[in-house]
């Protein structure tokens, strides 16, 4: 069995009995293009005096909801195990040139689907205590959310980068009108790293176009051409800076503390997971799925690169005294955890990176959103400060604990399975890289451990806002 084939053909539930009774060939398409109709209308709602904000919040909440139900019943009939590409829409864009309106989903598509639809109920929920222009941030929130979408499911290039690229505006639009005291600058931060990302995925993609002929954008002709050494390398080095700029990974991590200390909860929820993960779902789609050579020759960078950053991120953690930067870079280390799925380079190695895809970002979500609403909360982002939060804040304690927990990957958590499989296929090809990181998800433990027991459990908050 090849890498490609694990890769397109990695475990999802059995069919549900019925399977195949959904036959819709639009599925992806409604996915994506339901929310940015939704966006466009209530964009043009009239809402005096914020009139009917409560409407505009249960209309993006069900069409989110609404999505989600649709997804999970095609995920119930998603073919299990099949090396091919599934709810296939393929249409002629610009002939002239190649481009097609391609989507397409597979094992590892299907497992990050969920995982945006999850997100996307989850960010609204997050965003219900939004009072200001709340038809703007909710258009834009699904306009952010359907971008993610459309990434995720695109088969061709071309239409990858659009959507790749896409993404930066609504959201950050909305870091720059909810966010924090910094949030101008923060958003600064998100564009001109998501912007270097998004130019080298482009440039990557038209070596790749030439390379091939200059024929076609299509994914599938694209990665199946026959690639020399020197152009597989050239093309999976533009892709990792793609990828490093959104997971992150050091050094290219500038724009997370901010961004995601500046966020609000329901933007860092999207941040933090869905549209940061789409880096490691390039790496696994273009370098480890399809070009072998790139794949062995750049595992030992990619194997640094997870370490640095889990390590890295790790020790910022512990020496952080503001709770939301801490949750910031804590959200860093499921990236490198699954980076480091990649750079093992091995049947067992992509297998736990491809489960982590979703564990990993749903306990980045979490942690980074937990530690953002206990500090709008308590009115207070400093670690010295806060303190005794349990008796006062039940259900984020439990959230908080939930999420740590699902961070470190103990037994019992969805995440456990991941990350074993992840270090047991990293440990036998890139042993350095595998050990290092199991020491930087050692500090991480301190880390959380420390926050725990200080916001939660230590001594009760004199300050009379909190």
């Amino acid at each position: 069995m090849t890498l490609l084939t694990i890769v397109q053909a990695s475990p999802t539930p059995a069919p549900a009995p019925g399977a195949g009774l959904f036959t819709s060939p639009f599925l992806l398409s409604i996915l994506i293009w339901v929310p940015v109709i939704v966006a466009v209308s209530l964009a043009f709602i009239p809402n005096p005096r914020g009139r009917y904000d409560a409407l505009v919040k249960q209309i993006a909440f069900f069409t989110n909801l609404g999505t989600l139900g649709l997804l999970m019943i095609g995920y119930s009939q998603f073919e299990n195990f099949l090396p091919t590409m599934q709810y296939e829409e393929k249409i002629p864009w610009l002939p002239s040139i190649g481009v097609t309106y391609h989507l397409g989903v597979d094992g590892p598509g299907i497992a990050m689907l969920v995982l945006s639809g999850f997100i996307g109920v989850v960010s609204v929920l997050a965003s219900w205590g939004v009072r200001e222009r709340v038809r703007s941030y909710f258009s834009l929130l699904l306009l952010a959310q359907a971008s993610v979408t459309g990434a995720i499911v695109a088969r061709d290039m071309f239409v990858l980068v659009l959507f790749w690229g896409a993404s930066i505006i609504p959201l950050a639009l909305l870091l720059i009108g909810w966010g924090g005291p910094r949030r101008v600058p923060a958003a600064w931060r998100l564009v001109g790293y998501w912007g270097l990302g998004t130019g080298a995925l482009a440039v990557g993609t038209l070596a790749l176009y030439s390379a091939s002929g200059g024929t076609s954008f299509d994914m599938d002709a694209l990665l199946k051409s026959a690639l020399s050494s020197r152009v597989q390398l050239g093309v999976g080095a533009l892709m990792i800076v793609a990828a490093a700029t959104r997971l992150p990974l050091f050094p290219l991590h500038g724009w997370a503390r901010d961004v995601l200390g500046e966020a609000p909860p329901g933007v860092v929820v999207i941040v933090a997971s869905a549209a940061s993960r789409l880096g490691a779902f390039l790496l696994l789609r273009v370098i480890v799925g399809a070009e072998p050579t790139a794949a062995h020759l750049l595992s030992p960078v990619l194997a640094a690169l997870a370490a640095l950053t889990v390590g890295y991120a790790a020790l910022a953690a512990l020496r952080s005294l503001d709770i939301r930067h801490t949750g910031a870079y804590l959200a860093m280390v499921p990236g490198g955890i699954t980076v480091l799925g990649l750079a093992a380079v091995s049947p067992l190695g992509i297998m736990g990176s491809v489960l982590s895809l979703f564990t990993g970002g749903v306990a980045a979500a979490l942690i980074a959103c937990i530690c953002a609403t206990v500090a709008e909360r308590a009115q207070t982002r400093s670690l010295a400060v806060l303190g005794g939060l349990a008796p006062r804040m039940p259900n984020a304690t439990w959230l908080f604990v939930i999420a740590a927990l699902s961070l470190l990957g103990v037994p019992l958590m969805a995440s456990f399975a991941a990350n074993v499989m992840t270090f047991f296929g990293a440990f036998k090809t890139q042993p350095i890289g595998a050990f290092a990181v199991a020491a930087g998800l050692a500090v991480s433990a301190v880390a959380l451990a420390t926050v725990l027991g200080r916001v939660l459990f230590g001594a009760p908050n004199s300050n009379p806002a909190s």
